[in-house]
Order: C-alpha cells, then structure tokens, then sequence
C-alpha cells in the first residue's frame, strides 16, 4: 500500500460516501503533492499533519453527500490547502472556484489539482475583488476555517444565487454564531454532525435576508 494511503477506517468511510477507485487515486495524488508542498509553505496546521486523511480529506469529503447536484456552481471560499474544494472537486463536483489571495497557495492548487486531474478554476484574491471579477453568483458556498458566521455572511449574501446555499465547516460554537447573526439576519438552516467528531458540525444555510427594522 502506497505510505500516503489513508487509515484503513477512513479509507472505509469514503467508501461508504461513495468514493471510486478512480477517485481514491486522485485523493492519493493530491495528498502526496501537499506533503512535497507543506514542507515549503504552510498549508495544514503542524497538530494536524498525522492525520490529513482524517481531518482533512475525510472531514472534507463528507460535503460531497450534502450537495443536491454536483453540476452546481461552488465557490470555496479561503481554500488553503484545498479543503474542502479540490476535495469536491475530486469527488465529482463539475463546477468549483477555489479563492485564496495567498498565491503562493494558489500556485499549489493548481499543482495539486493537475496531479489528481481534475480543473478547477483557481482565484488568487480577497473575496470582495474576487466576486468583483468573477461577475456571477454560486448555487453553492463553501469555507473552513475562514471566519466566524457573522462575518461572513455579506459574502455569502453577494455570492449565492437566490435559491442557493451555504455549506459551512464549524465547530461547538456554531449555535453561537448563528445565534449572533440571527441579530441582523434572517436565516434558514440546519446543523449535520461532522462524521469525524469533535463536535463539529456541516452547517447548511439558506434564505438569507435582513431584518427590516422599518416597520
């Protein structure tokens, strides 16, 4: 077996999500190339380097099963190291846009993305000039660790299509943030346990609007 190959227990889960032999591969791919790369710029956090396949790709893959079509628009917002972006787009998603102002980790995506085969469009700038640039909108938005939800939710409202969504990585503060932004807005969601523990959560939300005050 290849020495970046995952655990056998989460090399079961992604199968369970449906993962194929094809896709296995081009995780593998992709997985070698961030281990050549990470050791030159900083892409994963040092605690987690023992355990990418678990943190990071099988924490990632799970989204997969939470997109209603996979010939949506993403936009994976701060991509990194391609969690969970490249990861979707490996797992079939036709469609994704990784954004990311760090270039240096732009210039890894694609490196990665050729590796594992896949082509998504890489975007090497802040959010707000990204959006400017690309001139469309997502049925899907993705981020990991990118910022609290309060924050960000001007971005997913300037991004999402009118009947889009938001796929969100948190962690046991995500009742909190929704809670602090339901103070502005109104949102629809709905929490998924993460599969890879911890207390985190996929949250998924939707139909985002601000309180109108005027009435």
């Amino acid at each position: 077996m290849n020495s970046l190959s995952p655990p056998s227990d989460v090399g079961q889960a992604l199968r369970q999500l449906g993962v194929s032999k094809v896709q296995f591969e081009a995780l593998i791919a992709y997985v070698e190339t961030l281990e050549r790369w990470r050791k030159k710029i900083n892409l994963i956090g040092p605690a987690t380097t023992e355990d990418v396949w678990r943190r990071h790709v099988l924490d990632s893959a799970q989204v997969r099963s939470l997109l209603l079509d996979l010939r949506q628009p993403v936009l994976d917002l701060g991509s990194g190291a391609g969690f969970p972006g490249l990861v979707l787009a490996i797992l079939g998603a036709t469609d994704v846009t990784m954004v990311d102002s760090d270039q240096r980790k732009a210039v890894f995506l694609r490196e990665a993305a050729r590796a594992a085969g896949v082509n998504p469009r890489v975007v090497p700038k802040r959010f707000d000039d990204a959006l400017a640039s690309e001139n469309r909108s997502y049925g899907v938005v993705t981020a990991r660790a990118v910022a609290r939800l309060p924050a960000l939710i001007p971005t997913l409202i300037r991004a999402l299509e009118p009947e889009g969504y938001a796929l969100l990585h948190k962690g046991i503060q995500a009742e909190e943030e929704l809670t602090e932004a339901r103070k502005s807005w109104t949102i629809q969601s709905v929490s998924h346990p993460s599969i890879t523990g911890a207390g985190g959560v996929i949250l998924k939300i939707w139909g985002i609007r601000r309180h109108d005050f005027s009435s």
